[in-house]
């Protein structure tokens, strides 16, 4: 199982958000500032802070001055909910996908619940954690 790249550089975003937050909780960073530290497409990580506006985890300013905060404490984002809300879908095998599956064994195959109990695990496990619990502490503070 892999994260897919957008659920990752979202997960980035908010922890380098979530250390400013610690230090300067009135700091905006830019895009470009934030795409240059993580060495990530400007375009690219456009969307996905546009996504991470969207849900309410992050909040954008625009203009001269604009920039990106969280749109709420670190301690109230849910690492489980975050991801949950950036992946497009959990079909760990073709028995799973909500269109119908093509497996000419299910029904008599036993690995669906197991799996099953495997993904369970994982949420349980994410869940668990706070985007303030993962978060590192600034090395400089206040700066990338």
């Amino acid at each position: 199982m892999q994260l897919n790249q957008q659920t990752d550089y979202a997960l980035r975003v908010l922890l380098l958000l979530a250390e400013q937050e610690s230090v300067e909780p009135q700091h905006l960073y830019t895009i470009k500032e934030i795409a240059e530290f993580h060495q990530i497409s400007r375009n690219h990580l456009m969307k996905i802070v546009n996504s991470l506006a969207e849900q309410g985890y992050v909040q954008s300013q625009r203009g001269r001055n604009g920039g990106v905060k969280l749109g709420r404490s670190s301690k109230d984002i849910n690492i489980g909910e975050v991801v949950r809300g950036m992946e497009n879908s959990w079909a760990l095998v073709d028995c799973f996908s909500p269109t119908g599956s093509h497996c000419r064994i299910q029904g008599r195959c036993r690995l669906q619940p197991v799996l099953q109990q495997a993904l369970h695990a994982f949420w349980s496990t994410l869940d668990q954690f706070s985007l303030a619990d993962v978060s590192t502490r600034p090395v400089i503070p206040g700066r990338l």
